[in-house]
C-alpha cells in the first residue's frame, strides 16, 4: 500500500523540484507551501495548477480595483494547488490579497504561458509514469539522439527526410514514445504501427526503410538533445543573436534535456542548421562556447587600446 507521502504532493516539494526549470519566484512568500494535491487523481487534461498569461493579465488590468477583487475571488479556488503568472508579469495586489485569505500560493515566471504549461504537464506525468508520448520526430545525428519539435506545418518531417537522405538514422516521425530507464536515461522509439513510416505533404506516407535501406533506421535511440523549430521573429524583434544565453532545458519525465531553438524562415537550410546545432552541442559538452570565446577576444582587443 502506498503511503500518504507517495499519494500526495506538497507545494514546497513542487517548488523545490521545478523552481530552476520553470524559473519560479514566490509572489506571496511561503504562504500555502504546505498545501497538498492528490497525485492519484491527476489527469493530463486537468491539472490542479492555474497558469495565467498575458490575456488573463490584460483582463484584470482593464477592471477597476473592486471588479478585480471580485474576479480574483471567482478564479481562486480552494481546490487549486497553486497559481503561476507567466510572461514575466506580476500579480495585481487584489489577487495577492485574495490568495492570502485562502492561503493559496502564487508564483511568477519569465517563461511564456505555453512553455510553462508544457513544463508543468511534463513534471506531473513524470511523477506517475515512466513513459510518455509526445509530438516530435527522433533521429540519430553524429551519434546524438535528437528530438525535433515545433508547431504543426513548420516543416519537421521534410527536414527529417533531408537529414535521412544525408545518411543520418531515422527512429520515428510525428509521434515518439519516450521511456525513462532506471539509469535516468531517456529512450525514444516509434509506436509499433508507424515504425519506419513518415508522412510528407504531397507524397503521403513513405517507408524510410524501403527507400533508404535497413541501415537508415533504428528501433530506438537515447535522447540527448531537443531542437525546437520556431517561427522566425519579425525584423527588430530578434534577441541574443550572439547566442550568449542558452535556451532553458526541456523537461521530459522529470529529466532535463538540453535544448536549442532554430528559427524557420524561407531561404534557411534547416537541415544544415540542425547538423551544426548538434556540433555546437558536442562542443558545449566539452566546455567550448564560441560566443564566450569571441567576447574574450574582443575584451583583449579593447584592453590594449
Amino acid at each position: 500500500m502506498n503511503s500518504d507521502k507517495e499519494l500526495s504532493l506538497e507545494v514546497k516539494i513542487f517548488f523545490q523540484k521545478t523552481k530552476d526549470l520553470l524559473k519560479l519566484i514566490p509572489a506571496s512568500g511561503k504562504i500555502g507551501f504546505t498545501r497538498k494535491t492528490a497525485l492519484s487523481s491527476q489527469r493530463e487534461d486537468r491539472l490542479p495548477i492555474q497558469i495565467w498569461g498575458k490575456k488573463d493579465f490584460n483582463i484584470l488590468k482593464s477592471l477597476s480595483s473592486l471588479e478585480r477583487k471580485r474576479l480574483a475571488q471567482r478564479k481562486l479556488r480552494d481546490e487549486t494547488f497553486c497559481v503561476i503568472q507567466a510572461d514575466g508579469l506580476r500579480f495585481f495586489p487584489e489577487v495577492v490579497g485574495e490568495a492570502r485569505k485562502i492561503k493559496l500560493p502564487l508564483f511568477m515566471t519569465e517563461l511564456s504561458q505555453k512553455k510553462c504549461q508544457e513544463g508543468v504537464k511534463s513534471f506531473f506525468l513524470s511523477l506517475s509514469s515512466r513513459q510518455i508520448k509526445i509530438s516530435a520526430g527522433l533521429l540519430q545525428i553524429f551519434g546524438l539522439g535528437v528530438l525535433i519539435m515545433g508547431d504543426s506545418s513548420i516543416g519537421k518531417s521534410e527536414c527529417a527526410l533531408e537529414l535521412v537522405s544525408r545518411g543520418y538514422r531515422f527512429v520515428c516521425d510525428d509521434v515518439v514514445l519516450l521511456q525513462k530507464k532506471t539509469n535516468d536515461k531517456l529512450i525514444g522509439a516509434a509506436p509499433p504501427l508507424t515504425r519506419n513510416f513518415m508522412e510528407i505533404r504531397g507524397l503521403g506516407i513513405i517507408n524510410i526503410k524501403e527507400i533508404f535501406g535497413p541501415k537508415s533506421v533504428l528501433k530506438q535511440s537515447r535522447v540527448d538533445l531537443v531542437i525546437r523549430l520556431t517561427k522566425y521573429l519579425k525584423k527588430g524583434k530578434e534577441s541574443d543573436r550572439l547566442g550568449l544565453k542558452f535556451p532553458e532545458d526541456y523537461l521530459i519525465l522529470g529529466l532535463k534535456v538540453p535544448q536549442i531553438n532554430i528559427p524557420v524562415a524561407p531561404g534557411r537550410n534547416i537541415a544544415t542548421l540542425i547538423e551544426v546545432a548538434c556540433k555546437v552541442h558536442v562542443l558545449r559538452e566539452k566546455g567550448y562556447f564560441a560566443p564566450q570565446d569571441i567576447v574574450k577576444k574582443l575584451d583583449r582587443v579593447l584592453s590594449t587600446r
